[in-house]
């Protein structure tokens, strides 16, 4: 059965693995390794320096106006998989091309991209294996290992926007979007306000936009298909193992006192970020159904390897409805569809969801991280598509009421026979 949890990943080092050719609306972005940031700790997992990707403003008219994206590709658990982690380009930047063609909401073709083709875009290269969250000095040794490995995620995340300034004229940004996916989308629920303000000191105050997406990182901390928790028990050991704390919303940290913990799930963090947010999320994302609802804890955890760590898809008898929805039978649509409405119900239930300035594209269609790509201006909730969601929000003033940029998805027909899909624009 598919697993996504490096989906998102996955699809980014396909692009990047490839020669691009430099055609109108396929402007390629160059690769920024940040050397001169190692001594400073700026380094992937294996320390090796850590970079993003950018490509200047197209027009002039959009000179000032800013596009940051962090890569997702799930997280390591533990230290043995952090390590294997720090053997690949997930945290290593031994490999990473020279450049890099976004797709979808990164993109610089405008039919593909209509609001921010012309915006300078950077592609944060994810290294770290925490979100760009862990921060512990000294190198950590892994036993029968001959390398060590670091984990430096927040001066990473420093450090990027350090050399924007220096070396790329961040300071007179006027129009800034944050966003990431996957573990990039949860990272953009952890750093949303921190950046903000790190922007306002940047630019001297003089920043008059700043809004984030984080895409598909509204992650559950829900319990699997035999009632036991199998994605909690996991981030919870990576916090301590990182010393991730302080990468998280500081508000959120100081308002759970003794549950701190908490405060990696961005369902409890929501609540606490002051900047615009805009929600973008399948009630149904496949990562969800496979790594959470249908995952378990390792046997051994949390001494296992990195390919053990996950155990997505251990419910045999629902592999095939996991694979296509439409396979389901009647019972197994029905246990599927509750994840669906506990998704949406939990989202409902925040403050965060009426919060003037906000907003949410919260879609049914049982894929991860589909703003990434062609999906971006194909989905659809009741005949509005992705792409025009989120410009009607970004172009909206910070006072807008929340509801008039908030979309809920339909749920999935759980009727004795199919077709199951209530979406046609996700066929």
């Amino acid at each position: 059965a598919t697993v996504s949890v490096l989906y998102c990943a996955l699809l980014v080092m396909m692009l990047v693995t490839f020669a691009f050719a430099a055609v109108a609306g396929a402007v390629s972005m160059n690769l920024h390794l940040m050397t001169d940031k190692v001594a400073g700790g700026a380094v992937c997992l294996d320390g090796s320096p850590a970079g993003f990707y950018y490509s200047v403003a197209q027009n002039a008219e959009y000179t000032n106006d800013w596009q940051l994206w962090l890569e997702g590709g799930g997280w390591c658990y533990n230290e043995i998989g952090c390590y294997e982690r720090s053997l690949s380009s997930l945290g290593s930047s031994k490999t990473w091309a020279s450049s890099y063609k976004g797709q979808g909401i990164i993109s610089a073709d405008c039919t593909q991209n209509p609001d921010f083709c012309n915006f300078n875009r950077v592609v944060v290269m994810y290294c770290d294996g925490t979100s760009y969250a862990g921060l512990i000095e000294k190198p950590v040794n892994v036993t029968g290992k001959p390398n060590p490995i670091y984990f430096r995620g927040k001066l990473v995340l420093d450090a990027i926007f350090d050399t924007l300034r220096d070396q790329y004229g961040l300071a007179s940004a006027k129009r800034f979007l944050f966003m990431g996916a996957s573990a990039g989308g949860l990272a953009t629920y952890f750093h949303t306000d921190y950046v903000h303000q790190k922007l306002v000191t940047i630019t001297s105050g003089n920043i008059e936009v700043f809004k984030a997406i984080p895409i598909s990182g509204f992650f559950l901390d829900h319990v699997n298909l035999a009632g036991d928790k199998a994605y909690g028990p996991k981030i919870r050991y990576f916090l301590n193992m990182t010393n991730a704390y302080g990468g998280t919303n500081s508000v959120c940290i100081q308002s759970n006192n003794g549950k701190e913990d908490d405060c990696f799930f961005a369902p409890n963090i929501y609540d606490h970020i002051e900047a615009p947010v805009f929600l973008l999320n399948s009630a149904y994302d496949r990562y969800q159904t496979e790594c959470i609802w249908t995952a378990i804890i390792p046997q051994g955890w949390p001494n296992v390897l990195l390919s053990d760590s996950t155990m997505c898809n251990q419910f045999p008898e629902y592999a095939a409805c996991e694979e296509n929805p439409e396979n389901c039978t009647q019972s197994q649509m029905e246990t599927m569809v509750q994840y669906e409405k506990d998704f949406v119900t939990l989202v409902q239930g925040t403050t965060g969801i009426t919060r003037p300035g906000n907003g949410a594209f919260i879609y049914s269609c049982h894929n991860h991280c589909a703003a990434d790509g062609p999906d971006f201006t194909k989905y659809a909730v009741n005949g509005v598509t992705m792409a025009q969601a989120v410009g009607q929000w970004w172009n909206a003033p910070i006072t807008a009421p929340a509801a008039n940029h908030t979309h809920y998805p339909c749920y999935y027909n759980t009727g004795p026979t199919g077709p199951r899909n209530c979406n046609p624009s996700c066929v």
